[in-house]
């Protein structure tokens, strides 16, 4: 008997084949799969059998010149090129001029939190967002601490810039949108001095200023005067501990602390904990919106709540109006 054989239509395989790749896609979250899966959206709505092309099947060779002469007079030669892809059936320039926006020259990096053992650490996020080109200088802050068996805590969330809210002013501070500020947890020190991670300490018998440290566990131990704090009132206890300042290695990274160091109350006081870097920040010459532009896209920026403001101008301290 003669053999039957079954074969799949070619335009059945084909769909199928795409049918398996966008799954692959869909399935992925990085930035690279995310802008493909921009470029194959836009792909499938402007190119192939979804549309069909606008230029008519050209008769001779005669058109193509006529079409490449036009093109060229008008010096469009990024649609010249997507032209003759149309007339080809075949994928334009990748990616097309025009259809991918603009990358920030910079983005928030997420990077792995140092996350004690201890009642504090639930408390302690996973990660913490710091601007790219910090991360270098940040990385070597900690390995600094590191090498000295201290850790080092950070919270640093990644968020949105907020939203245009008609009559709503946006936040006075714009550093921590701008990767620029991040915190040591506050959670992580003030309420056990012999035993919490973090601390806000001075030498025993000294007047400096408080400073914050990290706990140690392999420097010698020292007396210090160190803060304790409940949730109405701070008081000042003496420990025997092992500490390394963290001021010093964080300045490396261009990170500071406020000058003096806030004191705090009670443990709802957070500010002693924040650290801001203003490196590049140039006072008189530069503008929010020439900060917001490294970290966001326009479309983003524009439709923040920041947007009214954007020419604005840092003064040293913060961004106010010319």
């Amino acid at each position: 008997m003669p053999t039957t054989e079954t074969t799949t239509p070619t335009g059945e395989a084909e769909l199928r084949a795409l049918d398996a790749l966008l799954e692959i896609v869909k399935a992925a979250n990085s930035p690279d799969v995310l802008e493909a899966q921009t470029i194959l959206l836009r792909r499938l709505a402007l190119q192939g059998d979804v549309i069909s092309s606008r230029i008519p099947p050209p008769r001779n060779i005669t058109e193509i010149g006529g079409y490449l002469n036009l093109l060229e007079t008008l010096q469009q030669p990024e649609t010249r090129s997507q032209m003759l892809a149309g007339i080809l059936g075949v994928a334009g320039p990748n990616p097309p001029p025009g259809w991918i926006a603009a990358r920030p020259p910079l983005s928030l990096l997420m990077l792995a939190n140092d996350r004690p053992a201890g009642p504090w650490q639930p408390a302690i996020p996973l990660s913490f967002a710091v601007r790219s080109d910090f991360v270098p200088a940040l990385e070597a802050a900690r390995t600094a601490l590191h090498a000295q068996d201290a850790m080092l805590p950070l919270l640093a969330p990644a968020k949105p810039l907020p939203a245009a809210i008609p009559g709503v002013d946006p936040p006075a501070d714009v550093l921590p949108w701008l990767g620029r500020s991040l915190q040591v947890v506050p959670s992580a020190a003030l309420r056990d001095a012999d035993a919490d991670p973090l601390a806000l300490a001075r030498l025993n018998g000294t007047t400096n200023p408080f400073e914050i440290v990290a706990r140690s566990s392999t420097l010698a131990a020292q007396n210090w005067d160190a803060v304790e704090c409940t949730s109405a009132a701070c008081a000042t206890v003496q420990t025997n501990s092992a500490f390394v300042p963290v001021a010093p290695a964080l300045a490396v990274a261009g990170f500071y602390p406020a000058t003096p160091l806030p004191q705090p109350t009670s443990l709802s006081s957070v500010t002693w904990a924040a650290f801001t870097n203003v490196t590049g920040l140039v006072a008189g010459v530069t503008t929010l919106g020439e900060e917001l532009s490294l970290l966001y896209t326009a479309a983003d920026v524009l439709s923040s709540g920041f947007s009214p403001r954007l020419a604005w101008v840092w003064d040293g301290t913060t961004f106010v109006t010319p």
